[in-house]
């Protein structure tokens, strides 16, 4: 997953890091430390695929900017799970946040597995929630999935992968039968589809279908009228 961080606690915001970099279970994690540098990654923000953030970014801010964050991002994506941390209790503060539809709220000082299971739990909701899931595994025609480890299995044997092609393979995997654009594989992965360096999307699925031929299922991913990409399960 793509996991966004804002948080102006830098030891705190690199220990919430740390936990999902040590699992693997992340493509991409990254760290603002203020409201500016959200400004700044405001117009990416759909490539997350969770946001952890502060309430109040700094010491006696104004109160109209511990919203401001939410609302801005609901006005770009409405899906995307919003989990805030916060020193406030007061009730009143915790209403506000869900009236702007926060999805989650935790109160510092917070457990770092606390935040990493409530993180999981709305990822699974976001993105996992129409596949069948038996026993933590989630299945389609053969193909598991653990997210609690990041790990792919076809029958029971797990599949080999690098972390790029674990997440590549995730999208197509919780967007299954649905064609997806280049563009937004791109973005997904890199994080700006326009940087020319980037523009690799296509052997980098090469190189995940290439994986994925020891067990039989590299042909569910095609190609559909050249910039648009489509996961087919087989039976």
């Amino acid at each position: 997953m793509n996991i966004l961080i804002i948080e102006d606690d830098e030891t705190l915001a690199y220990q919430i890091a740390n936990v999902f970099d040590a699992k693997i279970i992340s493509n991409r994690i990254k760290i603002l430390h203020s409201p500016l540098e959200f400004i700044t990654e405001l117009p990416f923000i759909s490539t997350y695929d969770i946001i952890i953030t502060d309430l109040q970014l700094w010491e006696n801010s104004i109160d109209l900017w511990w919203y401001k964050i939410i609302q801005l991002i609901r006005e770009r994506n409405i899906k995307i799970p919003i989990i805030v941390l916060s020193w406030r209790s007061e009730i009143d503060v915790l209403r506000t946040a869900f009236d702007l539809w926060a999805s989650d709220y935790l109160i510092k000082p917070i457990r770092l597995k606390e935040l990493e299971l409530r993180v999981l739990n709305w990822f699974r909701q976001y993105q996992f929630f129409w596949i069948e899931l038996i026993w933590k595994i989630y299945t389609i025609n053969g193909l598991e999935y653990n997210l609690d480890k990041n790990q792919f299995y076809k029958d029971g044997a797990g599949i080999m992968l690098t972390r790029m092609n674990k997440y590549l393979l995730s999208l197509f995997f919780s967007h299954s039968e649905k064609i997806l654009k280049e563009e937004y594989l791109k973005e997904k992965i890199w994080w700006d589809h326009t940087l020319e360096v980037k523009r690799n999307l296509r052997i980098a699925i090469l190189r995940l279908k290439k994986a994925l031929e020891p067990y039989e299922i590299s042909d569910w991913i095609s190609n559909v009228r050249w910039e648009w990409y489509i996961f087919q399960p087989k039976n």
